[in-house]
């Protein structure tokens, strides 16, 4: 029974990362290829992958809830990433005004997107997709403070090249 367990879990993961690659490449189809750097993923782009496998495994989106599903969520960020552009982009530099007009801005993006993402999830799904952004978001914070970590342990930074 393990086994079995093992092997279907293994299957969904090998679907899930399928499932996130295709997705990245059809979305870099798009781009120019300026942007992808011979079409080499950037680091955005590899972590955007990252959190599509994770979304879509923790979720247990069927291949019918993904289909439906990552065209709209992409939909969606795409409009969160219309409105942070019109904000400087330092944060810190916002005003209190500014910062908590751009917060609302976030929540009535989520309120429009909410019907659609219910409709292509369920309630039970949608409310999970919340959690996990934030975990995934919070997940990513710890290994790059862990990664600042040890590079200052390792002794002040990346290699250059260059000798001392």
């Amino acid at each position: 029974m393990k086994t079995i367990n093992r092997i279907l879990r293994m299957k969904s993961v090998a679907l899930t990362v399928l499932l996130a690659l295709t997705i990245f490449y059809a979305q870099s189809a798009k781009l120019p290829k300026s942007v992808l750097r011979q079409g080499t993923p950037s680091q955005a782009d590899r972590i955007e992958a990252l959190k599509v496998a994770y979304i879509t495994e923790q979720l247990n989106l069927s291949p019918t809830e993904a289909q439906k599903f990552w065209p709209l969520y992409n939909s969606y960020k795409t409009d969160l990433q219309s409105i942070q552009k019109n904000y400087v982009i330092d944060k810190s530099k916002l005003t209190a005004e500014q910062q908590l007009d751009l917060e609302q801005k976030k929540l009535d993006l989520k309120r429009r997107y909410k019907p659609q993402f219910e409709t292509a999830l369920g309630t039970e799904k949608l409310n999970q997709l919340y959690n996990l952004e934030r975990k995934f978001q919070e997940k990513l914070k710890e290994i790059r403070e862990q990664r600042v970590q040890q590079r200052n342990t390792l002794g002040g930074g990346r290699y250059n090249g260059r000798q001392k």
